[in-house]
């Protein structure tokens, strides 16, 4: 190889080389229907979402005169923007969910339409189909086996992919600045629901009030058990959100620049 002119090695080479990046950055249809199984962390962001909505009606017994008036209004500002919060997540959801669909394996599978077409037909000039005809059903079946297999269905999800990868981003990083929110609504609630008790706790040591501070300490352990995991489930949706991001943009561009590898199908 060496004794060649370095223009040829060079045109020798660039075909192996092409082949080894479509290889090596092929991706299967198993990791697009994966992905599309991440909708499922979104019924989790759908649960915490109810959780902040009902912030008012859990911290209420425990707020002051002020505290309620101020609460009630970022309860109904809660409320209001509860509707739209959903329908982010229900895109997003919609969205994965149809990517899935175009990663089954037989979602471009037109074989029972083919078949269903039979088989080559004859000209019959007595009764109107003609050699023109023949060649007309010949060829409009030959364009619906172009529509089929996994060719069709990587150009397909690779558009899908890349055209969905920024709006996805960008309503991922909304559900996750809600996330946020939410976290740190509920270190509020925390704050004002555990502060009383403690308070409450410490002025309750008569023995006439033993069982009430008893009661209260209970409480107050388990509030601060419920607030404790709040905030690990926050922070667990975020985390998955994130990887659904990631993943998602890995996908987009493995698949639109392996457009015309093929997809394998495990």
């Amino acid at each position: 190889m060496s004794s060649l002119p370095a223009r040829y090695c060079a045109i020798v080479l660039l075909p192996v080389l092409l082949l080894c990046g479509c290889a090596s950055s092929r991706t299967d249809l198993a990791q697009v229907r994966a992905l599309a199984a991440g909708a499922d962390a979104l019924n989790t962001f759908g649960e915490l979402s109810q959780r902040h909505v009902d912030s008012y009606q859990r911290a209420r017994p425990y707020l002051s005169a002020a505290e309620d008036a101020r609460e009630q209004l970022l309860d109904a500002q809660r409320r209001a923007a509860q509707a739209d919060v959903a329908r982010l997540a229900q895109a997003v959801r919609l969205y994965l969910q149809a990517l899935g669909r175009l990663a089954q394996a037989d979602a471009y599978d037109i074989a029972p339409e083919l078949a269903s077409a039979g088989a080559a037909i004859r000209a019959w000039p007595g009764s109107g189909i003609d050699d023109r005809h023949v060649s007309a059903y010949s060829i409009l079946l030959q364009q619906l086996s172009r529509l089929g297999g996994v060719a069709s269905q990587q150009a397909r999800l690779s558009q899908v992919l890349h055209d969905g990868d920024a709006p996805l981003q960008d309503l991922l990083a909304a559900l996750d600045s809600v996330l946020a929110l939410y976290d740190k609504s509920a270190d509020n609630e925390r704050d004002v629901v555990l502060g009383l008790l403690e308070v409450e706790i410490a002025y309750a040591d008569t023995p006439q009030q033993r069982l009430l501070a008893v009661l209260a300490k209970s409480l107050q352990q388990s509030k601060s058990e419920e607030y404790r995991l709040a905030g690990l489930r926050h922070t667990l949706a975020r985390r998955h959100l994130a990887a659904l991001g990631r993943d998602h943009a890995r996908l987009a561009t493995a698949a639109f620049t392996t457009t015309e590898a093929g997809w394998m199908d495990r």
